[in-house]
């Protein structure tokens, strides 16, 4: 299951550099660390994570009465554009799996390099609070997916567990997730205001593309992308935010866009 993926993940984040984040703090980094702040985020993440696993295992997929008796004039006339057949959807995939490599840049430039136990406790907070609320929230409403209403898709997608979980897009909410996140970690290193307005536009069309993406092989209605978006990009700005330090809006570093990344990625394997 994709989520507990995430959720060990996120175990081996934030065991990996807890002590280095609380060793290494000081006033010259722009973003810091509070023991109950983070024990507020970390046990609100775990709790919903625990209750989706808990209602996860108790869900049925559909039946093919269930199935048959669906009908596209009970989904809203906003949503129901996207009903229709059936698709696998591959640059959604990629975009959502290829948005992971947002936050490894943090490994590329010195001074988040420098900073990378924070910015890997903040990030892995951030992951497991977009996880697991939005598996919570696909098990409490249980929509059924676009597809699942059209009469030409395919039966076999249609009853597996997975075509209930309409609600709210994972793959748009963790694409936004991570590019947000980056480009609100690295404003707060840099100050040229081109590299910016990049990283910024990067972090705002990833994500749309991928709700689009999810839309048009009818795997989420638009509301479902709407959401997703929204509450993605919400925890990957607002994780930062908090955590903030006082003078964290006049420690820009680096002002040449030609320094902000430099170092090659090297002596770091992830193996899953």
């Amino acid at each position: 299951m994709i989520f507990l993926r995430v959720i060990s993940i996120t175990a081996l984040i934030l065991i990996n550099f807890y002590n280095l984040t609380f060793s290494q703090s000081s006033i010259d980094e722009p973003f810091n660390v509070d023991t109950d702040k983070e024990i507020m985020i970390g046990a609100a993440g775990v709790a919903f994570g625990v209750a989706a696993i808990i209602l996860n295992s108790n869900t049925q997929p559909l039946t093919y009465n269930e199935i048959n008796s669906l009908n596209p004039q009970d989904v809203n006339k906003f949503d129901r554009i996207a009903i229709g057949q059936f698709e696998s959807d591959v640059l959604g995939d990629v975009l959502m799996y290829g948005s992971f490599a947002f936050p490894l840049t943090f490994l590329t430039y010195d001074k988040t390099l420098e900073d990378f136990g924070t910015i890997s406790l903040m990030y892995g907070e951030a992951v497991l609070l977009n996880a697991s609320l939005n598996t919570l929230l696909k098990v409490l409403t249980l929509r059924d997916r676009p597809f699942v209403y059209d009469k030409n898709s395919l039966i076999e997608p249609k009853l597996n567990v997975d075509a209930r979980y309409s609600f709210f897009s994972g793959h748009t909410s963790m694409a936004a997730v991570n590019t947000f996140f980056t480009a609100k970690v690295y404003s707060a290193y840099i100050s040229d205001g081109t590299t910016k307005t990049l990283l910024w536009t990067a972090a705002a069309i990833i994500p749309a593309i991928t709700g689009y993406a999810r839309m048009n092989t009818h795997n989420h209605f638009p509301t479902d992308v709407i959401v997703g978006y929204i509450v993605g990009a919400a925890i990957g700005y607002f994780i930062p935010e908090i955590h903030k330090t006082d003078d964290a809006e006049t420690s820009n570093i680096t002002t040449a866009p030609q320094e902000f990344i430099h170092r090659p990625l090297i002596g770091f394997q992830i193996t899953f």
